[in-house]
């Protein structure tokens, strides 16, 4: 019987260049109706924490947000929990992303990596989860 490779979340880099498994961020697909997709780990994509702090300011300014599940008000991006963020809410980002200036030629190609993945994402999702490991 031939073995299955498993599967394993995307990684994207930009500067990272430590282990594996280390401190970082999974985003993945975020459907309001959760029985309606399976999530995969190939449908999402992880950063590791020295990456993402390039997203970071970007996320961190469309907080507070209202929790689309639970009602909650989510005060700030939390790094250690779940930050389930609507689409609305990714254009507000996605403007931001796209217009960050930068002076190295790879900072702009993971950007724009990234951008392209949220938008294929958000073309059948309701929202992006970010979770963290921190």
């Amino acid at each position: 019987m031939q073995r299955q490779a498993k599967s394993k979340i995307p990684v994207l880099l930009y500067q990272y260049e430590g282990t594996e498994r280390n401190i970082g961020f999974t985003l993945s697909p975020l459907y309001m109706n959760e029985d309606v997709r399976e999530i995969r780990q190939e449908d999402m994509l992880f950063i590791y924490d020295e990456d993402f702090k390039h997203i970071r300011p970007a996320i961190n300014r469309v907080f507070p947000l209202t929790d689309p599940r639970s009602g909650e008000e989510l005060e700030a991006f939390d790094p250690c929990w779940d930050n389930p963020i609507v689409k609305k809410v990714w254009a507000v980002v996605l403007s931001e992303l796209e217009q960050v200036k930068v002076a190295e030629p790879e900072l702009r190609v993971f950007l724009d990596s990234l951008t392209v993945w949220i938008r294929n994402v958000l073309e059948s999702a309701d929202g992006i989860e970010i979770t963290g490991n921190l």
